[in-house]
């Protein structure tokens, strides 16, 4: 068991780690396959070009390398010779800044990584625990699929709908058809961030919840979706995902 303290970052989990010697912060991000740096702090990593989706107000395509990195460590976790993706990460780090003004943001890290354990996650105390040693009588289990990426059933005003479990996505991510199907209200903070009365998920109700509609093409070239869900869902409660088994508990 390994309890790791998190930042939580206009709903981003920034745990404390080390790459290559380079100490800082990742994003501990279950829709995320792979591992990728910020290229600003791994400048000197040599690969082959790749192109990957990224999100910065809308979805786009961005040059990246394809490039291994001798070691990565969080707490007691240490991975070696671990392939990864360079891109150019400011875009985050600036707004992640914008509430840790002095924040190292060194990128992201994927399930290829944690995705063969169960992880616990505790928002209200700031701590991610992998491995856990906990009692699951009296949570409520539901289905998890993890081919690829770890994928729900929620259900919005329309019926249900298959999601990635994501939690580096603060705001919901939905593909852009659903937005002709439920009712849906303009953020008062951001013109094309919408709230949706309500999402269920297995017998509880999360109500106004913030989400973007977009392109989510590169999301169906790895599974089978319709949008993102995250930290909207996952804090409000204690959650863990066990992805050996499946499932996901909710407390």
């Amino acid at each position: 068991m390994n309890k790791i303290k998190f930042k939580n970052v206009e709903g981003i989990i920034l745990i404390p780690a080390k790459a290559d010697g380079v100490e800082g912060f990742f994003a501990f991000d279950t829709g995320a396959m792979q591992t990728t740096l910020n290229s600003d702090y791994f400048s000197e990593l040599k690969g082959d070009e790749a192109q990957v989706g990224v999100f910065d107000e809308s979805m786009a395509s961005r040059s990246a390398l394809m490039a291994s990195l001798r070691e990565l460590s969080f707490g007691d976790f240490k991975a070696a010779d671990l392939p990864v993706l360079v891109i150019d990460m400011a875009y985050v780090e600036n707004a992640l800044r914008t509430a840790e003004p002095d924040i190292r943001f060194l990128g992201s890290v994927g399930t290829e990584v944690f995705g063969n354990v169960p992880i616990l996650l505790d928002y209200e105390k700031s701590v991610i625990t992998v491995g856990p040693d906990i009692n699951t009588d009296g949570a409520e289990k539901l289905p998890l699929m993890t081919k690829g990426l770890p994928v729900i059933t929620a259900e919005l005003p329309d019926g249900p709908h298959s999601f990635v479990l994501d939690t580096g996505a603060n705001t919901c991510l939905l593909s852009a058809e659903l937005s002709e199907k439920i009712a849906v209200t303009p953020s008062e903070d951001t013109p094309e961030v919408y709230v949706i009365p309500e999402i269920k998920v297995g017998s509880r109700e999360y109500r106004d919840i913030k989400a973007v509609f977009t392109d989510i093409s590169h999301i169906r070239a790895v599974v089978d979706a319709d949008g993102v869900i995250g930290y909207q869902i996952l804090s409000d409660q204690l959650s863990l995902i066990d992805f050996p088994n499946g499932a996901l508990y909710l407390f």
